[in-house]
């Protein structure tokens, strides 16, 4: 079946089922449990790399109920063939699990990449009224190979979603494929460790060295809080964009460098005009210059002779004055 260029823009534009990202993780959490019930104990024996691709796969399916990104893209990522890809959707698909379609390719009239279809969305429904696949004889031939599955079993089963909402984000020890990534925050790890895996930590040291070079080049110092806050702000702005973009591991670390570096360029900044508003600038106290030079002895003595001498100067000149004036008087009465 061909899917055409208007009808995938449609199905790209649809409204996401899930609304949160506790929404998010138990759907994906739904359609794991149920491809790893197709490969049975033959699961636990395929390589880590590709029940991390598979992890992926059903991650991506959670938001509208299917997958569009090529196989290459998922063999990148994980280290895995191309090839490995596509046994494990042919695998779901023949398991009736799956319903694969191409898009229509813009390059020639043929046949563009695989979409595939979760059966067990609950979108599915309006995928299959929408294009009108045929599923009806698949869906006849599982019941015809598993009768002893019954009604109730099958309800027994969806009620085990039916989980606390943090009941995956506080026990990591329950998560089936991905550990506890070491080094990385425990907020960074409950959010992005399901979507990034073991190149979480290479994203969070990239920020990391950002945070490094703002402060060496403003000398600041900046708090594990603010780093933090941060790093999770930058990871998940990087998550948003390839929700809808494919990139390379190195485009993407690249991303979330410059993504870090902006932010904390701005709070440097902000911190700066904090500390210059709060900064008042106090004129010193004037300055008294007290001169306390020792004098000789000799130079002392000499001083004081020196101040003597005036004073008696000073006394008999008085003294002359007050003679004359005496006589000048006594002159006067006798003339």
């Amino acid at each position: 079946m061909l899917i055409s260029s208007d009808d995938f823009a449609r199905m790209q534009n649809y409204e996401s089922y899930t609304r949160t990202q506790n929404e998010q993780k138990q759907m994906k959490y739904k359609l794991l449990s149920i491809v790893e019930s197709v490969f049975g104990d033959s699961y636990a024996r395929l390589k880590p790399e590709t029940r991390n691709a598979i992890d992926m796969i059903c991650f991506l399916a959670t938001d509208k109920g299917f997958v569009y990104a090529k196989d290459t893209y998922f063999a990148e990522k994980h280290d895995i063939s191309a090839r490995t890809i596509r046994r494990v959707m042919k695998t779901l698909e023949e398991a009736g699990k799956i319903v694969k379609a191409h898009r229509s390719s813009s390059k020639h009239n043929g046949r563009g990449a695989a979409v595939y279809f979760f059966v067990n969305h609950p979108y599915f429904a309006h995928w299959t009224t929408y294009f009108g696949f045929d599923v009806q004889a698949d869906v006849q031939a599982e019941n015809a190979e598993t009768p002893c599955e019954s009604k109730d079993e099958e309800l027994k089963k969806v009620s085990t979603y039916s989980l606390p909402k943090n009941h995956y984000i506080k026990n990591h020890f329950m998560y089936k494929t991905i550990p506890f990534i070491k080094g990385v925050p425990k907020l960074i790890n409950q959010t992005f460790k399901d979507v990034f895996k073991d190149f979480l930590k290479d994203l969070y040291l990239r920020v990391r060295v950002a945070s490094q070079k703002v402060c060496q080049s403003v000398s600041i110092t900046l708090s594990k809080k603010d780093i933090h806050s941060i790093a999770y702000e930058s990871i998940h702005a990087l998550f948003t964009y390839i929700k809808t973009r494919s990139m390379s591991f190195e485009e993407q670390c690249k991303l979330v460098y410059r993504i870090a570096l902006n932010k904390f360029n701005d709070l440097a900044q902000t911190e700066n005009k904090e500390n210059e508003e709060n900064f008042v600038v106090v004129p010193p106290p004037p300055r008294k210059i007290v001169r306390k030079e020792m004098l000789p002895d000799w130079f002392q003595e000499k001083q004081e002779d020196k101040n003597r001498t005036e004073s008696e100067e000073s006394v008999s000149v008085v003294s002359e004055e007050e003679e004359i004036a005496k006589m000048k008087a006594i002159l006067a009465h006798y003339a």
